[in-house]
């Protein structure tokens, strides 16, 4: 096996290579000694929750799963290596896009689609491209999922129509 091979892992490992380094960003002591809005423990957490129902959202609206959670795993980038919650989305564009071009197992193009996704997951009241609106939708379901409860117009649509969707 050449060195070309060993460098770039198999798709289905990607997702996971994600995830352990969304892990290891969260332990990061940087990261952790900041002044946070929430809790990397909630963080933590809100991205399996999240993961988990991009997966289901994706194989039901026959959309890439491994691209899905991928997008799921990375949508709070922008609030962990910030602590803020306010402009969190937009924020995470470009630490999505480095992290990713760091793994070396994403084209180009999926890399722009997924940071394109995290930037648009606050927009919860637009309707934008397919992987966006599930990144929307699996961290609305997460959210519920983890107790917090929903004010806004835009949040309590989305969620009664993911109801409908996942027939929940």
């Amino acid at each position: 096996m050449g060195l070309l091979q060993l460098l770039r892992k198999p798709a289905q490992d990607r997702l996971p290579r994600v995830l352990h380094a969304m892990e290891t960003l969260i332990m990061n002591e940087q990261v952790k000694h900041l002044e946070r809005d929430r809790e990397l423990d909630f963080e933590y957490d809100h991205i399996r929750e999240a993961v988990r129902y991009a997966k289901t959202l994706a194989l039901k609206r026959k959309l890439d799963v491994d691209l899905a959670g991928t997008v799921a795993a990375l949508q709070n980038i922008g609030r962990i290596v910030s602590g803020r919650d306010d402009g969190h989305a937009e924020a995470g564009y470009i630490p999505t896009k480095d992290l990713l071009r760091k793994l070396s197992c994403f084209s180009d193009k999926e890399v722009e689609l997924v940071a394109t996704a995290v930037r648009n997951h606050s927009r919860k009241e637009e309707i934008d491209a397919p992987l966006d609106e599930l990144a929307k939708d699996a961290d609305i379901y997460a959210r519920y999922c983890q107790g917090q409860q929903f004010s806004q117009s835009r949040d309590l649509a989305r969620l009664n129509r993911l109801r409908v969707e996942l027939e929940f």
